[in-house]
């Protein structure tokens, strides 16, 4: 065996275990999750926590300015948006198509009450 095939072998050897280790490491993200799901916690149990509610004004807040500045990012300022992966052409189809889910988000609070009402 040549030394340059020696580390080839180590060099795969470490990529792969580099790879396992990313790989778990980015399950760490589903702990949270997965001990709810274990304990019988749903999400839609979690959102009748009357300690949060006094976060959904900010949350808005936040949300609504994220997309002024989105806007304000792509149609009004001087500064060029990057687009080193993706056209600018491709950044307002997809800002324009997250204005609406955006929009639905925030308002489906108050509007969720009126449309049972309007099926029953």
């Amino acid at each position: 065996m040549t030394m340059s095939a020696s580390n080839s072998i180590k060099g795969g050897l470490l990529t792969l275990l580099a790879a396992v280790v990313a790989a778990g490491a980015s399950t760490l993200c589903c702990i949270g999750p997965l001990l709810y799901l274990v304990f019988g916690i749903s999400a839609a149990g979690l959102v009748g926590i009357p300690g949060a509610s006094w976060l959904q004004i900010p949350m808005v807040i936040v949300a609504v300015g994220l997309m002024a500045r989105g806007f304000w990012r792509l149609h009004l300022s001087p500064k060029p948006v990057c687009v080193n992966v993706v056209s600018r052409r491709v950044l307002v189809w997809l800002y324009w198509l997250a204005v609406p889910l955006v929009l639905a988000l925030i308002t489906y609070p108050y509007v969720l009450p009126w449309v049972w009402e309007w099926m029953e």
